[in-house]
Parts: structure tokens; C-alpha cells; sequence
């Protein structure tokens, strides 16, 4: 199998404050678009003939022409709205075996290859779930004692007893794609087929996130930047003799590091990025291209999408910020949150326990402090 059809339609509700309108398949994760990583993860499976479903193709031009040397990579506009048409838009292709994934989908490779081997080895329909405590914010998979689905529910609106999430990527056969033209929803479609044949599942245990809102961006630059081992730095970036540079991190093409700025890893410095003096920029925190930073700021565990500028003296933790926003200086973000506290959480828990503790308290600071995410193209006054 060589083929796989990857779904980057939309702009996502829980995230279009992020976004600003374009697909939320092109947020930035520690230096890479989202769809991004999913082709290189499929690449590393050997899966070169790839096709992306749109809503608006041009702007996945510079994919293609990005990959185009190591892979054909068509992009198929959407027809219509909603999973169920945009999967139908890549349907010639999705009538052989092809891996389909949706866009928004992070896992490491390794996931890829594990459904891959489930269909070569049940030569059948097979999709991917995850264990996950609450399954309404994805869809929801119910399987029998011998792994097969018995039950699906693409919008579940209650909690489902021994439900596993849907993971967002799997194999159909020809039946299941004709099944699917012939249902108005995917819910539907599933469950006529499961009604036909055995349906497969494979269970997904290691990390994976949907990228559905904003803290969804925070948890995947933990898992990423946590993969970080050395500090790699480009010969084109500009680092002051005095600045301080500890633990695993990356920092880009014409970045400048000022004098006494500390950077302790794991963290992504990306291209263009200027970071003044006296700053702190801390563990987990993704500061994308052409970013800002002023003098006495301190960052932690926060994505910082393309060419944002923050103010001097600013404290900005555990917040997610749309590209081409504006943060005046004096301006502290998610005050509630005590991170010496969490930093301890970081150092002594595994990763199940790290996702719900970064999920409860960004679910509380979203509430309490709109300022864990801060739109794209706004500004933040001081002291607002």
C-alpha cells in the first residue's frame, strides 16, 4: 500500500479564533504546519502517492510544491461540507485500499503502520481508536471482545460507558465507500455497514491528539518537543554571548537570541524570530517564525503562531496566540495558573496524566482568563 488520502478541509470552530480563516491543517506545530507532520509521517511509511481534500486548494499549493521531489501530491477540491463530503470527494481513490486520514490528526508514524498491518493482516475495513475518558469531542467507538465495531456515534452529545474515540484515521473497502454515497452521515454509514461485515478496530495507546481547540496545539508541542534530545542551532541565528542556553531545543535561520536572555529546552525557536534582552523563554513553548519578544518577558508552554508581537515585560503561560496578533508590554496571561505546580506534574507523572491535568486547567483558564488564547490579528492592550 502505497496510497493515502488526507482530509484538510475547514478552519475548525473550536479553533477559528486561531485560525483567522484558514484551514486549521496549516496551524503551525514547533515549526511545521499540522499537515505537514502528517505527510512526513506518512512518507516514513513509505506512502508517496498522497491526496489532500480541500475546501480551498490554493493554499495548499507550497505543500505540494514543498514534498514535490519525494512524493506525488494531488489536492482534490471538497464538494459540499462535512466529513462524509469531503471523504466522497477522494472516493476513486478511496475505492483501493488507501490509508485515509483526517488532517487534523496528530500521532506519531507508528500509528500509521499499525492500521496498515491491522487491514494486510483482516484484509477488511479497519479504523483506529484511542482510549479516551470523555468521547464527546470525537466520535465514539463501541467493539466486541474480539476487536470488531458494533457501534458507532460520529456526534456523541452524553458520555458512552467502555467507548473508545474514533482516532481520525483508517482503511474502507469498496463496500464501505459505496455504503457511504448511499447514507446522508458517516454515523449512518458505519452502521449500515457494521450491519453487513465485521468492521475492525485498532487500538491506538500512545500519544495522539486531535486538533480541536486551542489547548489541543499546547498538548501537541508537549509530546513534540518532548521527542527533542540536543540543542540544535543554525549557523544563521544570532545568539549573545551572555544568553543562556539549557536542555534540548531548536532554534532557526535569523533568529537573534539578545544578551542575557535564559532558553531552558525542551522549546523551538523558529526563523526571524527576535527575542530581547532579559527574557525567559521556558519549557514546551513553540515561538513560530517572524515572532517578536520584548526585553524582561517570560514564556512558558505556550504556541506562538507566525509573527506575533509581545510587548516587554509580559508573562505569557500556558496560552495559545493567532498569528499577527499584537500584545502590548505589561500584559500577563493565564494568571490562575501556579506554574511551579505544574512543572512538578511534568516531572513526576506520565503522559495520560499530563493531557487531563493540561486539559482541566486550560478548560478553567479558558473560562476565567480569555486570554489563554488570543485571536488572530488582535490586540491586547496593556493591563486589559
Amino acid at each position: 500500500m502505497d496510497r493515502a488520502v488526507v482530509l484538510v478541509g475547514g478552519s475548525g470552530t473550536g479553533v477559528r479564533d486561531i485560525t483567522g480563516g484558514i484551514p486549521k491543517a496549516l496551524l503551525k506545530v514547533v515549526g511545521k504546519s499540522v499537515v505537514e507532520r502528517v505527510i512526513d509521517g506518512l512518507l516514513t511509511c513509505g506512502l508517496k502517492d498522497i491526496t489532500l481534500v480541500s475546501d480551498q486548494p490554493s493554499l495548499f499549493e507550497d505543500i505540494t510544491f514543498k514534498y514535490g521531489d519525494v512524493a506525488d501530491i494531488q489536492v482534490v477540491k471538497q464538494v459540499g461540507s462535512g466529513v462524509r463530503d469531503a471523504i466522497l470527494s477522494a472516493k476513486d481513490v478511496l475505492s483501493k485500499p488507501t490509508l485515509l486520514v483526517y488532517g487534523d490528526t496528530l500521532v506519531p508514524h507508528e500509528a500509521f503502520r499499525m492500521v496498515i498491518n491491522a487491514y494486510l493482516t483482516y484484509g477488511k475495513s479497519v479504523i483506529m481508536v484511542v482510549p479516551e475518558e470523555d468521547v464527546r469531542l470525537y466520535g465514539a467507538v463501541l467493539i466486541d471482545d474480539e476487536g470488531r465495531v458494533v457501534d458507532f456515534v460520529e456526534k456523541p452529545t452524553t458520555e458512552i460507558d467502555g467507548a473508545y474515540a474514533y482516532g481520525g484515521i483508517a482503511i474502507y473497502d469498496k463496500e464501505l465507500v459505496e455504503v457511504l454515497e448511499e447514507s446522508s452521515t458517516v454515523d449512518e454509514a458505519f452502521k449500515r455497514y457494521i450491519s453487513r461485515k465485521a468492521f475492525k478496530v485498532a487500538i491506538w495507546s500512545g500519544w495522539w491528539v486531535d486538533i480541536g481547540f486551542p489547548w489541543d496545539l499546547l498538548k501537541a508541542t508537549y509530546y513534540i518537543l518532548s521527542e527533542l534530545r540536543d540543542i540544535r542551532i543554525s549557523s544563521k541565528a544570532s545568539i549573545a554571548s551572555t544568553a543562556v542556553l539549557k536542555g534540548p531545543l531548536v532554534i532557526e535561520d535569523g533568529a537573534e537570541i539578545d544578551h542575557y536572555t535564559v532558553l531552558k529546552g525542551p522549546l523551538y525557536i523558529g526563523r526571524n524570530v527576535t527575542v530581547e534582552p532579559h527574557s525567559l523563554v521556558d519549557n514546551y513553548t513553540s515561538i513560530e517564525e517572524g515572532v517578536h519578544i520584548g526585553a524582561y518577558t517570560e514564556l512558558f508552554w505556550s504556541s506562538i503562531q507566525p509573527k506575533v508581537v509581545i510587548g516587554h515585560n509580559s508573562h505569557i503561560y500556558l496560552t495559545v496566540i493567532g498569528s499577527e496578533a499584537l500584545i502590548e508590554g505589561n500584559v500577563v496571561t493565564s494568571v490562575d495558573i501556579r506554574k511551579n505546580i505544574l512543572l512538578n506534574i511534568l516531572g513526576s507523572r506520565g503522559v495520560a496524566a499530563i493531557s487531563k491535568t493540561l486539559l482541566n486547567y486550560l478548560r478553567k483558564c479558558s473560562s476565567i482568563n480569555h486570554k489563554a488564547k488570543i485571536k488572530a490579528g488582535s490586540i491586547v492592550r496593556t493591563n486589559e
